[in-house]
């Protein structure tokens, strides 16, 4: 399994722990598997690998961003090895499953969750047979792309193995910029119950959450912790404290296995209150990221996140209390932006002192996503889009993208303002050389420079 070379060659954060987990589940079943995460490989590189393992089969990671790094991998496997079997999936290839099959050589998308699909279709290829009995792909017949029954949710999550980490070297990559010493990223729970605008995810997890019990995620981090050396865990959960009490089962176990860990976690305001908070600081929290978006409350409403700018500072308050370090995500450009929404975050951020929190993302748009719907109502964008072209489309049905690029550029200056320090200052600037050439934002590395 491929996690293609990022468009710049460059280390990563951490391994690519979607392909670790369904490596897992090949393993468990004495499937013969390798990951190799070539992020920072070039493409001789990674030919000369493929040349040298020559798998009967190979799997490809296939994301919005940097699809067309996916796409050129899988024509590298067919020219390299003509007949092997080429798998790709994730959330690109499960929104336009027909898109793969032109765009690329493959042999099947596998749609939605991955890991027993992949061991259903592998185990079919490699005894040739039938992959239009394998639920839960796509697949080309005579010219024409088939869909197969979808697979349902995995209901107990348990039942999956802790991720396969045999092929990586967590010394390899970068890891958490505010944490000292070995870093890895556990996922302790699928979905998210929230539904914005902009997120795909609700749309993939078709807005189900489901959790793995806390003396599993406890095993794994004990597992990470005396075997892999680890100190440092993000929480790659899109919200991990939806169930409070599961949330402080997993604190409470971190205490009293003495795992003296640090770790930062992803949470929705709502799902935040004193007793919690307690829990997680004590058990070696040291900062939650909340999705703000905006300050404004029209914007909040336009995007259904489902939060107020009081539920917004309250959050803030209990966290700043407790001595986590809050750190809020913002977008620019959203339904409804404008100069005044901009200086309604600017006050808002003034309000809250959010942790490492001084530049902002203009909105993306990603496919099965409602603004990707408001985006072709608009008629901005199509279908076709995400067939003909290899960016990832900015949402400019409300400014054009020199004006979306001045709303942000209004919001850092006044997020510098609000800190009103040297160095809050010079960032600002450095910024405003990193937003104006492209390839920096596309190097990890170079962020690290804030740190």
């Amino acid at each position: 399994m491929i996690n293609p070379p990022r468009e710049i060659p460059q280390k990563v954060d951490f391994p690519p722990i979607g392909l670790a987990y369904i490596s897992a589940v090949l393993k468990k079943e004495g499937i013969e598997t390798q990951v190799l995460d070539a992020s920072p490989f070039s493409w001789e590189r990674l030919a000369g690998v493929i040349r040298q393992k020559t798998p009967r089969i190979v799997g490809i990671s296939c994301w919005s961003m940097e699809r067309c790094q996916a796409f050129k991998t899988a024509k590298l496997v067919r020219k390299i090895l003509p007949n092997a079997k080429i798998i790709l999936g994730g959330h690109h290839a499960t929104a336009f499953p027909r898109h793969i099959f032109i765009r690329t050589p493959a042999d099947a998308v596998v749609i939605g969750e991955g890991e027993l699909t992949a061991l259903d279709l592998v185990r079919t290829m490699l005894t040739n047979g039938n992959v239009g009995e394998v639920r839960g792909i796509a697949y080309s017949e005579a010219g024409k792309v088939l869909t197969t029954e979808p697979r349902d949710f995995i209901t107990d999550l348990d039942q999956i193995p802790y991720p396969s980490y045999s092929d990586f070297n967590l010394d390899d990559y970068l890891g958490m910029p505010d944490a000292e010493g070995r870093t890895a990223s556990i996922i302790t729970s699928r979905g998210c119950p929230h539904g914005c605008i902009f997120c795909s995810a609700s749309q993939f997890w078709k807005r189900k959450w489901r959790a793995r019990s806390p003396d599993n995620v406890l095993g794994e981090i004990e597992w990470l912790y005396h075997n892999q050396g680890v100190r440092n865990l993000t929480f790659f959960d899109d919200n991990f404290t939806v169930n409070k009490e599961r949330a402080i089962a997993i604190c409470r176990g971190i205490i009293n296995r003495s795992l003296n860990i640090n770790y930062a976690a992803s949470s929705h305001v709502t799902h935040i209150d004193k007793e919690l908070l307690g829990w997680m600081k004590n058990s070696g929290c040291f900062r939650i990221d909340f999705g703000i978006e905006s300050g404004s409350p029209k914007v909040l409403r336009n995007i259904e996140k489902r939060q107020t700018v009081g539920q917004i500072e309250e959050t803030f308050r209990l966290v700043h209390d407790v001595g986590i370090k809050p750190r809020a995500y913002l977008l620019v450009g959203n339904p409804g932006e404008t100069v005044e929404t901009i200086e309604e975050t600017v006050s808002l951020m003034k309000k809250i002192r959010a942790y490492d929190s001084r530049t902002a993302t203009i909105t993306m748009v990603f496919p099965n996503t409602k603004l990707f719907e408001l985006a072709k109502a608009n008629g901005l964008l199509s279908d076709d889009f995400w067939l003909q072209s290899d960016e990832t489309p900015l949402y400019t049905c409300e400014h054009t993208l020199g004006e979306l690029k001045a709303l942000r550029d209004r919001l850092m200056k006044g997020l510098a303002e609000n800190e009103g320090t040297f160095k809050a200052t010079m960032e600002y600037w450095v910024r405003k050389v990193y937003y104006k050439y492209p390839f920096l934002q596309k190097m990890r590395q170079f962020r690290r420079v804030f740190k």
